[in-house]
């Protein structure tokens, strides 16, 4: 029982990193490039094809940044 107890614990606890790690999502490049380097990481912004998808400030305004083809 005791086994059984840790397991789903340590499998609650994988669970939570997972949720937490999706939810966090770069400053906007939208709002959080101008005035940036380049190679600055920042995230899509939400109204783009692929929302909080991590890209620098030099592509994410491209096809294959935040943009489908």
């Amino acid at each position: 029982m005791k086994k059984k107890l840790i397991l789903l614990a340590a499998a609650l606890g994988l669970c939570c990193v997972a949720w937490t790690s999706e939810a966090s999502c770069p400053p906007s490049c939208d709002t959080y490039c101008p005035g940036k380097p380049s190679g600055t990481i920042c995230g899509c912004p939400k109204w783009t094809d692929r929302p909080c998808r991590q890209v620098t400030c030099g592509s994410w305004n491209t096809v294959g940044g935040c943009w489908y083809e």
